[in-house]
């Protein structure tokens, strides 16, 4: 069985840029049982480091899930 972050890495990170519609897919799985993970924050830093870019949107979930995380 595949590990969900190699899976998910592939597809965000698949072109090297992180698009509005995958932070909007991120947004909507991260968040989707109301609670916040820590291996969740830090999937969302690994894939901002290793994107060659990403789009604004993405700086901001990763505050708002850093804000939730306090």
């Amino acid at each position: 069985m595949a590990e969900w972050r190699k899976v998910a890495k592939a597809f965000a990170l698949g072109d090297g840029h992180i698009s509005q519609k995958e932070v909007e897919i991120l947004r909507k799985e991260i968040l989707a049982d109301g609670a916040l993970s820590k291996s969740e924050l830090d999937f969302l830093h690994e894939i901002k480091a290793e994107a060659t870019s990403s789009v604004k949107l993405l700086d901001e979930l990763i505050a708002e899930c850093e804000a939730i995380a306090k």
